[in-house]
């Protein structure tokens, strides 16, 4: 099958400039979980699209602003996470829960804005949406729904699935040396497990028979399509779990003994392993051979007290690192070997999610103009 993406894609700084501001300048980019800024003047910063990105909890209602102060573009936070009001730590301006200028220290004296300097004195805001616990952000003027990105159905699963978490989560994030597509490609295909999670992820995958497991091989797979909202998709498949004293405190989502699988368009990943643990990867381009993956662990909601709780989330973090750094082996290897004159991929009909994954890519990336 014929791919959509040429190797250029993968590793040329242009067109990586291009993605900053046609896809995720334009889309609705996943940003936090909504119990990590529960609390008044609880904060997440994250960049998007190139921008330095704050989503605050202001007055009770999450928004999003630029990070940057008005002034002399100093980001308002700089911490990842935390809790504190809008002020910008370089010379004390204090921003109100809608972004405007609340108070300049020794305005008159040293300032003199005129009173249309000081109406212009604002945060840009950008659009919030809520997908259950999820906080999504887009950059656009004019953002289009998010309906137009995320079917009803899938928008509806997110919702229920999200509503299980625990208000207690763990963050990492990991720098790798490839381009963001090659790991959204990658948890796209189950065709790399065996050889490349042998040890750690293939085993939980063994509780259907191998003959079960081929009789549930399509005969024929769909056609790939480019269409934006086919993009975004859920799944389900079997898997073994080790039963710990911990799984009956809490609330699982759905029937023992499933993986749910959620790929979120345009670089998330979210599972839930047996509906105890939920893990949200994110691939986050840095440049056009660089990644940061952001890793948000969390478990289902208990139903009673738990003080171990961060110490369970902590060891399924690790493993779930340890399963990120076999593919990162391989696709920093895959990586360093494109060059401009690197022959054409040749997929198989397996494959056609990663193709309708390139299709649409190029279909965004065409269609819409830059910022």
């Amino acid at each position: 099958m014929k791919p959509a993406l040429e190797v250029g894609h993968y590793i040329q700084p242009e067109i990586f400039e291009q993605e900053q501001a046609r896809l995720f300048g334009r889309l609705w980019i996943f940003a936090c979980l909504r119990t990590a800024i529960a609390a008044e003047n609880a904060f997440a910063t994250r960049r998007i699209g190139g921008r330095l990105v704050l989503i605050q909890n202001s007055g009770g209602r999450i928004r999003a602003f630029e990070n940057s102060c008005p002034h002399r573009l100093m980001p308002l936070q700089t911490a990842a996470f935390g809790q504190a009001r809008m002020v910008c730590p370089y010379h004390g301006w204090v921003f109100d829960s809608m972004g405007k200028v609340k108070s300049i220290p020794k305005e008159q004296s040293l300032y003199a804005f005129s009173q249309e300097e000081r109406d212009a004195l604002c945060l840009r805001e950008y659009a919030v949406e809520t997908l259950g616990e999820l906080v999504f952000v887009n950059l656009g003027e004019n953002p289009i729904s998010i309906t137009e990105q995320f079917a009803p159905s899938l928008i509806e699963r997110l919702e229920a699935i999200s509503s299980h978490f625990s208000d207690v989560a763990v963050h990492t994030e990991i720098p790798v040396r490839y381009n963001w597509k090659l790991n959204f490609e990658n948890v796209l295909d189950h065709q790399h497990v065996p050889y490349v999670h042998p040890r750690t992820f293939l085993p939980l995958m063994r509780s259907v028979s191998e003959d079960k497991a081929r009789e549930s091989e399509p005969s024929q797979y769909p056609t790939p399509s480019d269409l934006l909202i086919d993009q975004s998709w859920a799944s389900t498949s079997p898997i073994k779990i080790e039963p710990w004293p911990w799984h009956a405190q809490v609330d699982r989502y759905g029937p023992e003994g499933t993986y749910h699988n959620h790929f979120l368009f345009p670089n998330v990943n979210f599972i839930s392993v047996d509906g105890l643990v939920f893990l949200i990867q994110q691939f986050e381009p840095v440049s056009a051979s660089e990644t940061r993956v952001i890793f948000t662990l969390c478990a289902a909601r208990s139903r009673v007290r738990m003080p171990a709780l961060p110490a369970i989330l902590r060891g399924h973090l690790k493993g779930e690192v340890e399963v990120l750094m076999e593919d990162v082996h391989y696709l920093e290897s895959l990586q360093a070997a494109l060059h401009a004159h690197s022959p054409a991929v040749h997929h198989g009909q397996y494959e056609h999610r990663l193709v309708g994954f390139g299709q649409a890519y190029l279909r965004w990336m065409e269609a819409v103009k830059p910022c």
